[in-house]
């Protein structure tokens, strides 16, 4: 084999390397935002039955961490609270702005910057489109 052939070959091997990483990547991005949107969804859950105990929801204030006290004498309603995908904590708001009768929950994204475009919440559609 030349050295053409070779350099060849190792051209067509980078390329598809390059064509490969690209897309598992985007299944990566993918796969955090779902987790962000699971995790949003049970934190909601825990949050109903943290009401359920109490009679109210946490304020915002009392944040999440609520979810982990003992309510009423009963167990906690959850053991720990997640961060989010990024490893920042969930932003929990209440009574919400968007969520005007209820709580709000977010996660500010990969660029952890509120309203950057890539914001998970429990008010978005999980399966709509994001950048």
């Amino acid at each position: 084999m030349t050295l053409v052939e070779v350099m060849v070959v190792v051209v067509i091997i980078s390329m598809v390397a390059g064509i490969v990483g690209v897309q598992v990547f985007g299944r990566f991005k993918d796969a955090q935002r779902k987790a962000a949107f699971i995790q949003i969804k049970d934190i909601g859950k825990g949050l109903e039955l943290y009401k359920l105990s109490s009679r109210r929801f946490p304020s915002t204030a009392e944040g999440l961490q609520a979810l982990t006290q003992p309510v009423g004498g009963a167990e906690p309603v959850m053991n720990s609270i997640p961060n989010d995908p990024w490893g920042a904590p969930y932003v929990y708001i209440f009574p919400g702005t968007q969520n005007t009768t209820s709580f709000d929950i977010l996660s500010y994204g990969p660029d952890g910057v509120q309203g950057g475009g890539d914001d998970v919440t429990n008010w978005d559609d999980p399966n709509a489109p994001k950048e």
